[in-house]
């Protein structure tokens, strides 16, 4: 049975089963790098946070990330498809456990980039384009090198960014839903 994109959604915001959720890391590759921190917003509320005490020991965040991602019915993401999603099954994988299980997955960058044209597709310009009240954290280079350096003086910055990805998320979603036709796995 197909069901309605837009009747699905209606569905999953109303049972607090449509989340959106970001990754903050170390870097770009799951075998050299590793997840500092993983958010999951479920839609209109408060966000849970996984994150590590020591960089390279995320084997707990990714583990409680991998339960609460797959007690939702419906992800929202920005590029989870090509970084998010397959991060955390990298390290699923280095630490001896399945992938996360699929959900259907919208990710804003693909839905966007294919009913929009702007100049510039980050998450940060479109946020900002939209006029929404939510605006992308940025963090500069020294505070990517000091969290290695120093992780006790800089988690809380990369929870906060992880968080605040998350709440811009939820608006960008709320802000464009009306444009979303198709969602897949």
């Amino acid at each position: 049975m197909q069901m309605d994109t837009q009747r699905f959604l209606d569905l999953v915001e109303k049972s607090k089963t449509l989340a959106s959720f970001d990754i903050e890391a170390t870097g770009l590759r799951g075998d050299y790098n590793s997840i500092l921190c993983l958010s999951v917003k479920p839609y209109g509320e408060k966000p849970t946070t996984f994150s590590v005490v020591q960089p390279g020991n995320d084997q707990k965040v990714v583990r409680e990330a991998k339960e609460l991602l797959e007690s939702m019915d419906c992800w929202i993401t920005y590029y989870g498809k090509g970084f998010d999603v397959k991060m955390l099954d990298t390290r699923l994988l280095k630490w001896g456990l399945h992938p996360v299980q699929k959900r259907p997955h919208i990710d804003m960058y693909y839905q966007l980039k294919s009913h929009i044209l702007t100049a510039r597709r980050s998450q940060a310009h479109l946020l900002e384009w939209l006029d929404t009240p939510e605006k992308k954290m940025t963090v500069g280079a020294d505070m990517w090198n000091d969290v290695i350096r120093n992780p006790a003086k800089t988690m809380k910055i990369m929870v906060d960014r992880c968080e605040s990805d998350c709440a811009g998320l939820e608006t960008l979603y709320a802000r464009t839903r009306h444009v979303i036709q198709d969602i897949r796995r």
